[in-house]
């Protein structure tokens, strides 16, 4: 190879490198499109299979206001993500973040690459102390130096796709924990398979939104002996949000009632979740049916609905049974 063709080479090789940093530079998303991206990550907690960047729902208007100021103040993707997954209870990835891992696998071929580019340049400008200055190379001897050149370059991107490979391989290997199990759809995973992947993971301080998510299931089907383990063990969790914590706490106190005709026991949980959040809607309307049925106290359930009545976020079908138990209890009917 001649010495304007090698010149080519490098300079060839060195103008893609530069290509490939400056298309990444250019590239970097605004403030508004890291929020849709996040946005369209994270599903929104009170809708069916929606994004928070796509629901009108005011929770989710919530959320995405949360990380617009987050980005503002200069937080990363992932920290953005795992507060959300925190904090809102429901709240899963519709789509995995992306992580320390995924810009490493970005950034880690290119530079392997540049400094195979680079090692080959050196090599060219330093010919060896057997070589005198001045000398013209023996015959051959170029066309074993572009040969030798090539196969660093080669051996350069075979160690950028050993590099990718790498973390690609270390991404998927989260599949064995919780957060990998929070990037499917809960909808098509059995109970077994949630069950097995929370005593594989008590110390994960995300298990408390599984847990919950496990325990609704059960409690929508009336299965309150499994369900009380997991909102129990939610309610005691150190590393529980608040939310997760008032509304296990709402779901002891009913099935304390509805299961055991625990009075005493229901109205203490409510009142426990009401001192956590004390705009906790649906713990004063079941507090309220516990006052007038098994309290024997309708003055007490009644200002009670009347304080649900004053959600200003209370949905129409709630409303409406809201109000038509606050006509019944105030009309000295019995409870319903």
């Amino acid at each position: 190879m001649s010495e304007r063709l090698r010149n080519i080479f490098t300079i060839g090789v060195l103008a893609i490198a530069a290509v490939v940093v400056l298309t990444l530079v250019l590239t970097t998303p605004t403030e508004a499109d890291r929020a849709a991206t996040i946005g369209e990550q994270i599903k929104c907690p009170v809708c069916q299979g929606e994004s928070i960047w796509n629901s009108p729902a005011t929770m989710a208007r919530d959320m995405m206001a949360l990380v617009e100021e987050r980005i503002s103040e200069g937080a990363t993707d992932e920290a953005i993500i795992d507060e959300l997954l925190s904090s809102y209870s429901g709240a899963l990835l519709l789509d995995p973040p992306a992580a320390g891992n995924t810009l490493a696998l970005w950034i880690a071929p290119l530079i392997v690459l540049m400094l195979g580019a680079g090692v080959i340049v050196w090599w060219r400008r330093h010919p060896g102390e057997e070589q005198p200055a001045g000398e013209a190379l023996p015959s051959g001897s170029g066309n074993r130096r572009a040969l030798v050149g090539g196969l660093i370059l080669i051996g350069s991107i075979s160690g950028a796709v050993v590099v990718a490979g790498f973390f690609l391989q270390d991404r998927d290997g989260t599949s064995a924990g919780v957060a990998n199990q929070e990037v499917e759809n809960l909808d098509e995973v059995s109970n077994e398979t949630m069950e097995a992947v929370i005593a594989a993971n008590l110390d994960n301080p995300q298990v408390s939104g599984m847990r919950l998510a496990l325990a609704e299931r059960y409690y929508g089907v009336n299965d309150y002996s499994s369900a009380f383990p997991h909102y129990l063990a939610v309610a005691e969790a150190p590393n529980a949000t608040s939310g997760e914590v008032v509304t296990a706490l709402v779901r002891l106190g009913w099935m304390a009632w509805d299961g055991n005709a625990e009075v005493e026991a229901a109205l203490g949980l409510f009142d426990q979740a009401l001192a956590i959040d004390p705009s906790a809607s649906t713990a004063s309307y079941l507090k309220a049916q516990v006052l007038w049925c098994g309290n024997n106290d309708p003055e007490g359930a009644a200002a009670l609905f009347a304080t649900v009545l004053s959600d200003p976020d209370l949905g129409n079908d709630s409303r409406e049974l809201v109000e038509t138990d606050l006509a019944a209890v105030s009309a000295g009917e019995p409870c319903r």
